[in-house]
């Protein structure tokens, strides 16, 4: 976290360009997620909010919902994870903004594994905790913008994880833009595309 700090307020000391705006905090995001979670191939969806309460001060929420990307006979997974909190925008000029939330977490994840002739295994966990995040955003074109955030999540029982991600915004409307973003650790690689409305 301590080499990680200087990279995310490097983007406040570029000077002040006309190009998109990496201050506006008050949105709604849908998007389509893909990829990979602890070796199982998911895919599925998620939903982000947040509002500027005020200056600074942001209320925020995200509900994601995933399952196999690929249904097999006598197979099933479904993960549902929702998340509520507040955050802080440490800094922010015409070109960049760095900002913090801390959220509540709870998890539910429930699964069949078709065994054959043994039957089938079933689980079914909930778990909840505390989930914290740090992120820049950064304007790198009159439309677009690129951002980049570190989550870490404790379930507490030594249950934790930190997962660095990226994306792109680009701003189609005023209040419309699409988005990409991409997250990588150790158990999870999962990729999403989706819809940005700002109001």
């Amino acid at each position: 976290m301590r080499n990680i700090k200087p990279l995310l307020f490097a983007g406040l000391m570029a000077p002040g360009l006309a190009l998109a705006d990496a201050n506006e905090y008050s949105y709604v995001e849908v998007a389509y997620l893909q990829g990979e979670s602890a070796g199982i191939e998911v895919d599925g969806f998620g939903i982000n909010a947040s509002l500027e309460i005020v200056d600074r001060i942001l209320a925020v929420a995200s509900f994601t919902d995933l399952g196999l990307d690929d249904d097999s006979p006598g197979n099933d997974f479904d993960g549902d994870i929702q998340s509520f909190g507040l955050g802080y925008i440490f800094g922010r000029n015409e070109t960049a903004s760095v900002y913090g939330t801390a959220s509540y977490i709870e998890y539910d994840v429930r699964g069949r594994l078709g065994l054959g002739r043994l039957g089938a295994f079933t689980f079914d966990e909930d778990s909840e905790g505390a989930r914290f995040e740090l992120g820049a955003r950064m304007n790198i074109s009159p439309e677009a913008e690129f951002f980049v955030a570190v989550k870490h999540t404790d379930l507490g029982a030594g249950d934790n994880e930190t997962v660095p991600g990226v994306g792109l915004e680009y701003e189609f409307l005023p209040a419309l833009s699409g988005t990409l973003t991409y997250e990588r650790n150790s158990d999870e690689d999962l990729m999403g595309l989706g819809l940005r409305l700002i109001f």
